[in-house]
C-alpha cells in the first residue's frame, strides 16, 4: 500500500475515496508538451524505492506548491497539471490508472512531500479496493498509433497515455481575429506622420510587432508595387525600418535564444539563423535552444557567415532582418 503504514487500511481507503470523488490534479510532462495547442501527458518518474510512479494532489494549491519546490518548468507561467475529473470518461482515475498498468507504472503518490497529507499506494492496491478494471482502457488513437498498430503482426494497439489539456493554459504569443483586425489598421491610419506611428507602435508587445511587420513586407508593399504607388512603398519601407529597429530593442530587454542543430548554429537553406524570444516551445521541434546574449548571437552569425535573422516565437510569424541592422540598432541605443 505505500506510505500508508502509519494509518489503517480503512483510514487510507477513505482518504482515498475522498480524493477521487473529487477534482485532482495531475503532474504533466514539460518535455511532452504542445504548448501550442495546450496539452501534455502524466510525467512518470523512476524511483529506486517503488519503481514507476505518478504524481498526483488533491488540490491546485499542493500541484502548484510541489511544481516550484521541485524546480518543475512553469513555462510563461502555465504550470504543467492537468485535472481529473470524476466523470471523465477518457481521463478518469481509474482509466489512467489502467494505462499506467499496462505501462508499467505501479505507484500513485498522493500529495507527495505533503505532511499529514502525502500517501502513495500501489495500483494494485487500489484494484482490489476499489474494484478498478485495468483491462478497459479508454484511449485516443493518433494517426502514427494507427500506422504503428497496422504494422504489428499482432494486430494490437500500442498503448500510451492520452493527451490532458493543460490546466488554465494560455498561449501569450497568439493574437485574436479581434486583435488582428485593430492592428491591419496601424500602418493605414498612422503612415503619414512618423510621431504618430511612433506613439501607435509604441506599447505593442512582440507578437504584435511581428504581425505589423509581415503585414508590411507581406501585404502592404507589394500592393503599392504592383499598383505602380511609388510614394506609398517609400512610405511602408520607412516604416518597416522603424518597426525593424524597435524591435531589436525590444530584444535588447528580453532573454533571447537560438536554434542548435547538434553544437552548431542552425542556420536554414537561405542561409538564415533563428533568434527567438521565449524558450515555451522548445520541446516541440527536433532542434535545441540555446541561451544567448545578443552580442554572443553576433558572433555566432560572424562565425556562420549568416545573411539573414529570423526573429520568432518559434511557431508563428517571423521578423526577418540582418546582422547588421542588429548591430547597428544595438550600436545607437548603448
Amino acid at each position: 500500500m505505500g506510505n500508508t503504514n502509519e494509518i489503517s487500511e480503512e483510514m487510507a481507503i477513505n482518504i482515498v475515496k475522498e480524493f477521487t470523488s473529487n477534482t485532482m490534479y495531475i503532474l504533466l510532462s514539460t518535455v511532452q508538451a504542445n504548448m501550442v495547442r495546450g496539452y501534455s501527458y502524466p510525467y512518470v518518474k523512476e524511483v529506486d524505492e517503488y519503481g514507476r510512479e505518478l504524481f498526483v494532489f488533491s488540490s491546485l494549491e499542493y500541484a502548484k506548491e510541489f511544481v516550484k519546490v521541485n524546480d518543475f518548468e512553469i513555462l510563461d507561467g502555465v504550470y504543467p497539471l492537468a485535472k481529473i475529473e470524476p466523470n471523465d470518461s477518457l481521463n478518469s482515475f481509474e482509466s489512467i490508472c489502467a494505462i499506467a498498468s499496462h505501462l508499467g507504472v505501479m505507484y500513485i503518490d498522493f500529495n507527495p512531500a505533503h505532511p499529514n497529507i502525502a500517501m502513495g499506494v500501489t495500483i494494485p492496491w487500489l484494484q482490489k479496493v476499489f474494484g478498478y478494471d485495468l483491462t478497459k482502457i479508454t484511449m485516443l488513437m493518433s494517426p502514427q498509433m494507427k500506422e504503428e498498430m497496422d504494422k504489428r503482426a499482432d494486430g494490437k494497439v500500442p498503448v500510451a497515455f492520452n493527451p490532458m489539456p493543460i490546466h488554465n493554459f494560455k498561449d501569450p504569443y497568439s493574437l485574436s481575429k479581434e486583435r488582428r483586425e485593430e492592428l491591419d489598421k496601424i500602418p493605414l491610419d498612422n503612415g503619414k506622420s512618423v510621431e504618430k506611428y511612433f506613439e501607435a507602435i509604441k506599447g505593442l508587445n512582440m507578437p504584435e510587432l511581428i504581425y505589423i511587420s509581415n503585414l508590411l513586407s507581406k501585404s502592404y508593399i507589394p500592393k503599392a508595387n504592383s499598383e505602380g504607388d511609388k510614394a506609398k512603398v517609400e512610405q511602408y519601407i520607412a516604416m518597416l525600418h522603424v518597426l525593424d529597429a524597435t524591435i531589436i530593442q525590444f530584444m535588447d530587454r528580453l532573454t533571447t535564444y537560438t536554434l542548435l542543430d547538434g553544437e552548431d548554429m542552425f542556420v536554414n537553406n537561405n542561409q538564415a539563423a533563428y533568434l527567438i524570444y521565449t524558450d515555451r516551445f522548445q520541446y516541440m521541434g527536433e532542434y535545441r535552444y540555446k541561451e544567448v546574449s545578443l552580442d554572443g548571437y553576433l558572433r555566432r552569425l560572424q562565425m556562420n557567415d549568416v545573411n539573414y535573422v529570423m526573429i520568432t516565437a518559434g511557431p508563428g510569424q517571423m521578423h526577418i532582418t540582418t546582422p547588421k541592422a542588429i548591430e547597428e540598432t544595438l550600436r545607437k541605443i548603448r
